[in-house]
């Protein structure tokens, strides 16, 4: 466990006894001595539950702002001083910071990342929601600023991918964060018109046929 015994063990458990996330009128919100700080969080997660946003989806997003807030508290910060900066700040410690209870740091993936730490996904999905709870922020106050950057558009990767087996997978173009983690794709890409021809050619056997139709 990280700093078991010493100040940084220390410091995080009062970080903790700041900021808790608690369930409350079929909605989450944060509690503690330090959550007075925190108003527009419990509102924004209040937000999504009126919109119809499913009650584990609110969950997630509840504990990865309760990241975020403990975070900020530990740095002294308000949501009201968060920047690029600071959110590139929050990026790399949540890249350095460790899985309490997962072996490491000698065991890695085979991507080479430890086991101990956070996956990329992990990261991406609490960014998603820092870019929600400030686009809500500036939604109430046009005046506020978004310190989330938006990247380039997504784009089609192959001519494929529109008409191909495997558009129905594609997802459509989108705004995303600059501040995006890379992932693995998951998805095979789609095959071209030629490439699925000779796929479809080689099949030799009546069993392979059946399959093909």
């Amino acid at each position: 466990m990280l700093g078991i015994g010493g100040s940084v063990g220390i410091h995080l458990s009062l970080v903790t006894e700041e900021l808790v996330l608690v369930e409350r009128d079929g909605s989450w919100g944060l509690t503690g001595s330090a959550a007075s700080g925190f108003v527009l969080v419990d509102e924004y997660l209040a937000h999504l539950v009126d919109r119809n946003y499913s009650a584990k989806t609110v969950r997630a997003y509840g504990y990865d702002l309760l990241a975020l807030c403990r975070w900020l508290v530990g740095e002294e910060l308000t949501l009201s001083e968060v920047t690029t900066e600071v959110l590139l700040r929050y990026l790399r410690a949540g890249r350095e910071a460790t899985v309490p209870g997962r072996p490491g740091p000698n065991l890695v993936r085979l991507s080479g990342r430890r086991f101990d730490q956070y996956a990329a996904s992990t990261i991406n999905r609490r960014l998603a929601a820092i870019s929600g709870l400030f686009a809500f922020i500036v939604m109430r106050d046009p005046e506020a600023r978004n310190p989330v950057p938006k990247g380039r558009e997504a784009r089609w990767r192959t001519s494929g991918e529109r008409s191909g087996m495997l558009a129905h997978t594609a997802r459509r173009p989108k705004d995303r964060s600059s501040l995006r983690l890379r992932e693995p794709r998951r998805l095979p890409e789609a095959l071209t018109q030629a490439e699925a021809a000779e796929l479809l050619a080689s099949f030799r056997t009546w069993r392979d046929r059946a399959i093909r139709g």
